[in-house]
């Protein structure tokens, strides 16, 4: 699949759904010759000041950002722009991520969730599709088995 877009945000959390979601994205980026950039945000609890040193939180990111700089190497992406951010609350520090830098597309990785009858969204994925300026796609993982059995 070619992109219109130049510039590409992934945000990523270090859970399966996120990888295969951001592989997607780098092999996307490669053919299109669109910049990727990669987001883990750091939620800091409200009892804390943003500038906390949270090491555990810390050494997480790190850990998340160096997998997602080896799928891009194993994708054969070269460029990857991947930070992490502090902020209360992942979606709007994605949004404002999105716009500061001036984002085209926005690929956003959510889990299979099924509530009452219909799938829906997490706070963060939620708040990105109501509040993106940006054009957003969605990934979501495939249902863990069916939902109607087939005979």
């Amino acid at each position: 699949m070619r992109l219109d877009a130049k510039r590409l945000l992934v945000p990523v959390n270090g859970k399966s759904y996120s990888e295969r979601t951001f592989r997607l994205a780098c092999q996307m980026a490669r053919e299109s010759k669109t910049e990727l950039h990669a987001v883990y945000v750091i939620e800091v609890p409200l009892e804390l000041s943003l500038e906390s040193e949270i090491a555990e939180d810390i050494n997480k990111g790190e850990e998340i950002l160096a997998r997602i700089e080896a799928i891009a190497s194993e994708e054969k992406y070269k460029g990857l722009q991947a930070r992490f951010l502090r902020a209360r609350q992942a979606g709007p520090a994605i949004v404002l991520e999105s716009e500061d830098r001036f984002m085209d597309l926005m690929i956003v990785g959510v889990p299979y969730n099924r509530r009452f009858g219909s799938c829906t969204f997490g706070a963060t994925a939620s708040y990105i599709f109501h509040n993106a300026s940006c054009q957003v796609m969605f990934w979501r993982e495939q249902a863990p088995s069916p939902i109607f059995p087939r005979d």
